[in-house]
C-alpha cells in the first residue's frame, strides 16, 4: 500500500491543509469529551469521528498516486460520507428537542447501516461498475493527478439519501430557530449555516463538478465548519447556555394544559390534560364540550362574564378540584391584536381547597362555639349581677354603677339622689299567703319600680324586701316627688299572684349626694336613717332626714 503514495505526499499544501483540520476535530472532539452533559453529546462526538474518517480517506485519496489506490480511498471515505449527515441529524435532533439520554448500542448500529452499506457497494465496484462508471478515470497522465468521476446509478441513490438527511437538519435547526429567540435563536442560526457550507459545496461537487484542488471541496469546508464551532463555544457559549424546547415544557407540565381555537376546539394539550380526560387518540380538533370528565364543565366557565378570571373548576367524579387560568392568544396586525385561540390552565387545588373546606368548618365551629361562650358569659355576668327572682340588679352591680354615675356627675355638676325602699309588713305577707306568693309580690314591685323610671335611673334588689334606687340628676325635691308618686301608685294598685290582687304599700328614705354624704356608704346611712324615720312614722311613706315629703295615709 506504501507503494500507492508519494514519497514526499505529506509535503502537499491540500494535504497538510486537510491533516490540519483533521488534528483539529481530533481537538473538538477530545474537548467535548470532557464537558459536562449536553444533549446529544455522545453523538456529537461520534459525528467528529466521521468527520475525521472521511479527512483521513481524503487525505490519503490526495496523497496516492495511482489512479486505483485513489479509487480505493475514495471509497473508503463513504462510511464517513454517508455517516456524517446522519449523525449530524440525531445530535440536531437530540439538541433541539432537549434529548438527554445516550443512544442505545441498537441505535449506534442502525445508524451504521447506511454508512456501511455504501462503503460496500463502493469498494465492490470492481465488479458491477453501478458505483463509479466506466468513464471514472484521472484527469490527465500526470503522476498523481486527481481522479475525474463516473457517477454511477448506485452513487447517484447514496447521494438522494445523504441530501434527504440534509433537508431534514434544515427543517429541524430552522424550525428550532423561528420557534426561539435571543441567544438559543442565534446558536440555532449558526446550525443553519455550519450544515448548509458543506452541503452546498458537496452539491456544487455532484450536480455541476466543481473541485478544489482537483478534488471534492466538501472536506476542505470542514475547515468553516471547525471555525464555527470554536465561534459558537466560545463566543456565544454554545454548550454553557443549555437550549430547552418549549413544547418539552409544555409536555413536562404535571397540570393540565389545553390550547383551543375560537370556536372552542381543542387544537393541542399535553399528557395530563388527555391523561385526566381519558383520552388517547381522535383528540385533536374535537370541540371542548365534548371532551369527557370536564370538557363540558370547562366549556360553560368559559362562556360566563368572568371567564377571563381565575376560575374554581370542581370534578364530582373524582372530588378533584383544578384552579382554571385562561389567557388570550394573539398576534399584532394592523388592525389591532387578533385573537388566534386561548390557553388554558388547570392548576390541581384539590389538597388546598379541601384543607381550605376544613379550615372553614373549623371556623365556622369555632365561631359557634365563641358565641356560645359569650352567650354563657353574658349569662353568667348577668346571673352574677342580676337577681335572678325579680332580674333587678343585686349589690354586685351597685358599686360599679354608682362609681360612673359619680364620676360623671363630678364632671357635669349634677346631684345624684339615692333611695332606700323596703315593703311594709312583707314578713306577714308570707306567713298569710306562703314564699310562692311573696314572690309574685317582689318580681311584681321590682316592675313596678322599673317601669316608672328613667331610663337613666337604675333599681338594685339589695336584701330580701329591700330595694335601692340610684336617680341620676335628680335634687332632693324631684327625688321626693316621684319616690312619692311611685309610693302612691303602688298602694292604689293592688298586684296580681297567683292567689290573686294583693295589696302592698311601702316606704322608703331619701338622700341626696353631695350634700349628704360623698361616699355611697354614707348615702346609705343617711336613706336608712330616713327609711327608719318613715316606719316609725307609720309606714306607707316617704321621708328624708331634712325633712318629710308626705303624711301618713
Amino acid at each position: 500500500m506504501n507503494a500507492c503514495l508519494a514519497s514526499d505526499w505529506f509535503m502537499g499544501g491540500p494535504v497538510v491543509f486537510t491533516a490540519l483540520v483533521g488534528l483539529g476535530v481530533m481537538l473538538m472532539a477530545l474537548w467535548v469529551s470532557r464537558q459536562r452533559y449536553f444533549p446529544g453529546r455522545e453523538i456529537f462526538i461520534v459525528l467528529h469521528l466521521g468527520i475525521l474518517w472521511w479527512l483521513t480517506a481524503a487525505g490519503l485519496e490526495l496523497a496516492a498516486q495511482a489512479p486505483d489506490c485513489k479509487v480505493f480511498w475514495a471509497s473508503m471515505a463513504w462510511p464517513g460520507i454517508v455517516g456524517v449527515p446522519t449523525f449530524w441529524a440525531v445530535f440536531l435532533w437530540q439538541y433541539v428537542n432537549s434529548i438527554r439520554e445516550p443512544l442505545s448500542l441498537r441505535g449506534y448500529l442502525a445508524l451504521t447501516i447506511a454508512p456501511l452499506l455504501a462503503s460496500c457497494l463502493a469498494l465492490s465496484n470492481p465488479w458491477h461498475q453501478l458505483f463509479y462508471g466506466p468513464g471514472t478515470v484521472p484527469v490527465d497522465g500526470a503522476p498523481g493527478s486527481p481522479i475525474r468521476y463516473d457517477h454511477g446509478l448506485l452513487f447517484n441513490i447514496v447521494a438522494v439519501y445523504v441530501y434527504v438527511f440534509m433537508l431534514f437538519c434544515l427543517a429541524v435547526v430552522t424550525r428550532a430557530a423561528l420557534a426561539s429567540q435571543g441567544l438559543h435563536r442565534r446558536h440555532y442560526l449558526a446550525f443553519v449555516l455550519v450544515t448548509c457550507v458543506p452541503w452546498v459545496a458537496n452539491f456544487a461537487y455532484v450536480g455541476y463538478g466543481w473541485t478544489l484542488f482537483g478534488f471534492d471541496p466538501t472536506p476542505f469546508s470542514f475547515a468553516f465548519t471547525l471555525v464555527a464551532f470554536a465561534f459558537l463555544i466560545l463566543g456565544v457559549r454554545l454548550f454553557d447556555l443549555l437550549p430547552v424546547a418549549r413544547h418539552l415544557l409544555l409536555e413536562e407540565l404535571p397540570d393540565p394544559v389545553l390550547v383551543i381555537d375560537p370556536r372552542q376546539r381543542v387544537i393541542d394539550a399535553n399528557p395530563a390534560a388527555l391523561e385526566l380526560a381519558g383520552l388517547c387518540s381522535e383528540w385533536q380538533g374535537r370541540p371542548l364540550a365534548d371532551w369527557p370528565v370536564y370538557g363540558d364543565d370547562l366549556a360553560l366557565m368559559l362562556r360566563t362574564p368572568e371567564s377571563g378570571k381565575e376560575l374554581l373548576l370542581a370534578l364530582a367524579s373524582s372530588s378533584r378540584y383544578f384552579e382554571v387560568r385562561c389567557r388570550d392568544i394573539e398576534r399584532a396586525t394592523r388592525n389591532g391584536p387578533f385573537v388566534l385561540g386561548q390557553i388554558l390552565y388547570l392548576r390541581d387545588v384539590s389538597e388546598r381547597h379541601c384543607s381550605e373546606l376544613k379550615l372553614a368548618e373549623a371556623l365556622a365551629t369555632s365561631e359557634e362555639r365563641l358565641r356560645t361562650i359569650t352567650r354563657l358569659h353574658e349569662q353568667m355576668q348577668e346571673q352574677a349581677l342580676c337577681d335572678p327572682l325579680t332580674g333587678l340588679y343585686n349589690r354586685r352591680y351597685l358599686n360599679d354603677f354608682f362609681g360612673r354615675e359619680l364620676a360623671r356627675s363630678q364632671r357635669e355638676h349634677t346631684p345624684i339622689a339615692l333611695a332606700l325602699i323596703d315593703l311594709d309588713h312583707f314578713k306577714q305577707l308570707n306567713d298569710r299567703y306562703g314564699h310562692l306568693v311573696g314572690d309574685d309580690v317582689l318580681k311584681a314591685v321590682a316592675g313596678h319600680l322599673s317601669h316608672n323610671l328613667r331610663g337613666s335611673d337604675a333599681v338594685f334588689r339589695i336584701g330580701g324586701e329591700e330595694f335601692l334606687l340610684i336617680l341620676p340628676g335628680a335634687t332632693g325635691d324631684e327625688a321626693y316627688a316621684r319616690l312619692d308618686g311611685l309610693c302612691g301608685s303602688l298602694a292604689a294598685s293592688p298586684l296580681s299572684t297567683r292567689d290573686g290582687p294583693v295589696s302592698v304599700t311601702l316606704s322608703a328614705g331619701v338622700a341626696v349626694w353631695p350634700t349628704q354624704g360623698q361616699a355611697l356608704e354614707e348615702l346609705m346611712q343617711v336613706a336608712d336613717a330616713a327609711l327608719y324615720e318613715a316606719k316609725r312614722n307609720g309606714r306607707n311613706q316617704v321621708r328624708g332626714v331634712a325633712k318629710p315629703v308626705s303624711a301618713v295615709r
